[in-house]
């Protein structure tokens, strides 16, 4: 009983400090900053392309800004430092920026870099009130991308924005090489993330990738909807070690998704990839996970949650040591196929073991008794056991 009432407290202490970091707000008008008025899309790119911008608001008049490969940067729009972005508050739907006729080369940096349309990651960059439409590519990684260079703690903001139509609605991501020891701060809330399906596609991912060893994402969420993607949100440490994810989720919808969310702690996605020493820690508190119907394009079976703290899609004993915790207060699950959620210390998508020492640890409280939870500690099984899943509901 007293173990009980300590994990009791320990959620309502989350919850509180949920509430808390979702009313936490990052003016995006300041008075004493500079306003720039746009009105088409070449005053936009002048904006945006000129460094002596750094630290202003652009705000865009309503209409639909069509983006074009023949300006700086193949066209994409790359902020400065500490540059908003904002359309019109209040409606979100009359600023459209529109990517789909980028060529493939716009998203594409060399050697094999690839990026999104938009991309933000310089000191402190907000974007708001518009709607981003994608490209029909698979090659355009993202419509809203966070992998620009910079030194310091990088603070994302991204508000009331509507992303659809292309392969990541947005990517909160710590890129390769140049995002080793990266740290973002990112506050992600009243958004709409619908129908990006281009590929195998989510509405948004949050990653630490490709070598970014030692680098950091601290995510706080507040009532998105997330609706009609192939995931969801997708949330992993690939090709990479020592990443460290924390997400924090609040009234959030994941409704009508193949899979609601995807969770992986550490993942290894070729030959020559190897994730290990990562963790990520989601915690969520009355957040919906409703109507997630699979199938699931990444291969991995569709649930409300697919959670995984070691993932191997082709080398075998390519992650090991990596931990997922998952803590749920007063979330719904309901409409989703097969199970709500679908746990596994270990998954491995050929016959042999992805790794050793991975663990998955779920924390439930008060949610309907009758959510459905199937635990694996190792796909395929494990003679050592050292890969497992622990489920606790109060």
């Amino acid at each position: 009983m007293s173990m009980r009432i300590f994990i009791n407290a320990v959620f309502v202490f989350l919850s509180v400090s949920l509430l808390l970091l979702s009313c936490r707000k990052v003016p995006l008008v300041l008075t004493q900053r500079k306003t720039i008025h746009v009105a088409d899309v070449n005053q936009l790119y002048a904006a945006v392309n000129d460094s002596a911008n750094a630290g202003v608001v652009i705000i865009l008049a309503p209409g639909t800004y069509t983006l074009a490969s023949t300006k700086l940067n193949a066209g994409r729009l790359e902020f400065q430092q500490d540059m908003d972005l904002q359309g019109q508050e209040g409606n979100s739907e009359l600023v459209i920026i529109d990517e789909s006729a980028l060529p493939v080369t716009s998203f594409a940096i060399p050697p094999s870099f690839r990026t999104g349309g938009i991309r933000m990651g310089r000191g402190s960059n907000a974007i708001s009130w518009l709607t981003v439409k994608g490209n029909p590519s698979s090659s355009a990684l993202s419509n809203i991308d966070t992998d620009l260079t910079w030194s310091g703690i990088i603070r994302i903001r991204v508000s009331h924005i509507i992303s659809k139509e292309g392969q990541n609605g947005l990517d909160v991501r710590n890129p390769g090489f140049a995002g080793e020891n990266r740290v973002i701060e990112a506050d992600i809330d009243h958004n709409e993330f619908v129908n990006n399906n281009i590929g195998a596609s989510q509405g948004m991912e949050i990653q630490n990738a490709n070598g970014s060893t030692g680098s950091i994402i601290r995510a706080n969420l507040n009532i998105n909807y997330v609706h009609g993607n192939n995931l969801g949100m997708r949330s992993f440490n690939t090709a990479t070690s020592n990443g460290s994810i924390k997400i924090n989720s609040t009234s959030d919808r994941f409704e009508d998704n193949g899979t609601g969310c995807s969770l992986t702690a550490g993942a290894s996605t070729s030959q020559t990839a190897i994730a290990n020493d990562n963790i990520i820690n989601f915690h969520a508190f009355k957040t919906i996970f409703r109507n997630n119907h699979g199938p699931s394009l990444d291969g991995t079976p569709a649930a409300g949650i697919f959670a995984a703290g070691g993932f191997s899609a082709v080398a075998a004993n390519s992650t090991s040591n990596n931990k997922l915790e998952i803590g749920l207060s007063g979330c719904l699950f309901t409409g989703n196929q097969g199970v709500d959620m679908n746990a596994f210390g270990a998954y491995s998508k050929i016959t042999t073991l992805a790794g050793k020492n991975n663990s998955v640890k779920i924390y439930i409280v008060d949610a309907p008794a009758n959510v459905i939870v199937q635990s694996t500690a190792s796909l395929p099984a494990e003679p050592g056991a050292t890969n497992v899943v622990s489920v606790f509901k109060y």
